[in-house]
């Protein structure tokens, strides 16, 4: 524990961890080059960081799955690949403006596929919109890609939402997976 001094020079007081943190942001700030509505927004999404993290993962343990591959980044506030017992079932992320978060799949076909991907498309399309999930192709030297996403605003997500957008989007993809085989 750091110890202090206190304002009237009589005795050491202990400095917690929480305040030597608080210093060491108020260090930092003093010397940001930035506004301070810059300051204030970049705090602001630190925190959000904070409690997004902890609530995912709070809630991945209580619905018995399995996070990792964890990044954070420019672009992303959070990111987790996802296990169900050994299947990968997608992944949960939330970009820095994100208002909830985003629960998707990549799921990838070879391009000798293509005549049975575009048959399959319209019903796979409709399946996916009727439950939710939003679709975006791309294609590759070698494959074709879907990429299979649902949303859950920061305001629902709990383990019921995560839960059931989790096991309509592994639905999504698995219809894919028969359609186009």
């Amino acid at each position: 524990m750091i110890m202090r001094t206190n304002g009237n020079g009589q005795g050491e007081l202990p400095v917690t961890d929480q305040n030597a943190l608080r210093k060491t942001i108020f260090a930092i700030l003093s010397r940001s080059q930035t506004s301070v509505e810059q300051d204030l927004k970049v705090l602001t999404q630190c925190a959000s960081h904070i409690r997004n993290t902890r609530l995912v993962e709070k809630i991945a343990k209580s619905a018995r799955l399995k996070l990792s591959g964890f990044l954070v980044n420019d672009g992303l506030e959070l990111y987790y690949d996802i296990t169900r017992g050994k299947d990968d079932i997608g992944h949960i992320s939330k970009g820095w403006e994100d208002p909830g978060f985003r629960l998707g799949d990549l799921v990838t076909f070879p391009r000798s596929k293509a005549a049975k991907f575009k048959t399959a498309l319209p019903q796979i399309q409709k399946f996916c919109a009727v439950n939710g999930i939003g679709m975006t192709f791309g294609k590759t030297k070698d494959a074709i890609e879907i990429q299979m996403d649902g949303v859950i605003y920061s305001e629902g997500f709990n383990k019921k939402t995560f839960v059931s957008t989790l096991d309509t989007l592994h639905e999504c993809v698995e219809k894919a997976k028969e359609l186009i085989g």
